[in-house]
């Protein structure tokens, strides 16, 4: 198998091609093996390996995948992954998507005393819980390369699970989002077609979005598609 790898290395991207005696494998294992027995300095991130901490996100043939969870047959091409900045080979910097977590104050401030909640009351919250920050959603945004302020899909598909728990002291959380220009989101569904835990944070946006107008914090302007969904 052939694996062609676009690195940064030196302030500049540079492709480097790898054969390996390798098929139905996960992309993580082939770069894992290429670490072991051809080249030492190759630099990737991973922990896991199960599909739950998200750290391994890469392009894989050109989309955007878990690396974990990833299993090629044939001649594959890796990259590092879209928007964020490079640090070396396919490790990039994601300090501007947590960032964005810190702005719109992603957490829950719990009550005083402990609020019991059902299972029932935490299906309409549970695809936010499930959302693993590998930043997926992020990378396939038109919305942030036209609106720096834009929150992100991840930061609102976190919100979203704080704004609707009933543990939540601060009751309004929604406050905390306007700045973060909800309201540029194209509605493209780029960030559900390629979210690896099925989060559809599309949906969740619109719901927040929603809300949002319902209470008068952002007011509705007429949609941007920036150009991707104009015919």
């Amino acid at each position: 198998m052939k694996v062609k790898i676009k690195r940064y290395i030196n302030g500049e991207y540079r492709w480097d091609e790898f054969n390996i005696d390798a098929e139905g494998v996960t992309v993580l294992e082939i770069l894992q093996k290429i670490k072991e027995e051809q080249d030492p300095i190759l630099s990737f991130r991973a922990m896991c390996r199960a599909g739950i901490c998200g750290t391994c996100a890469v392009k894989v043939n050109g989309e955007h995948k878990l690396a974990c969870n990833t299993r090629v047959y044939d001649d594959i091409t890796v990259e590092p992954v879209d928007i964020a900045p490079p640090v070396k080979d396919l490790v990039v910097d994601h300090s501007f998507f947590l960032n964005k977590l810190k702005e719109g104050k992603v957490w829950i401030e719990p009550l005083p005393t402990n609020v019991p909640v059902k299972p029932d009351e935490l299906k309409a919250t549970e695809k936010s819980w499930d959302c693993i920050l590998c930043g997926i959603c992020n990378y396939v945004c038109p919305a942030i390369q036209e609106d720096k302020n834009f929150g992100l899909p991840s930061t609102f598909t976190k919100a979203y699970r704080v704004i609707f728990d009933k543990r939540n002291a601060n009751k309004e959380k929604l406050k905390d989002l306007v700045p973060l220009n909800i309201q540029s989101c194209t509605h493209c569904k780029n960030c559900t077609f390629v979210c690896p835990k099925d989060c559809n944070p599309e949906f969740l946006i619109k719901m927040l979005e929603n809300t949002m107008l319902r209470y008068g914090l952002i007011k509705k302007e007429q949609q941007q598609d920036f150009g991707f969904l104009g015919f």
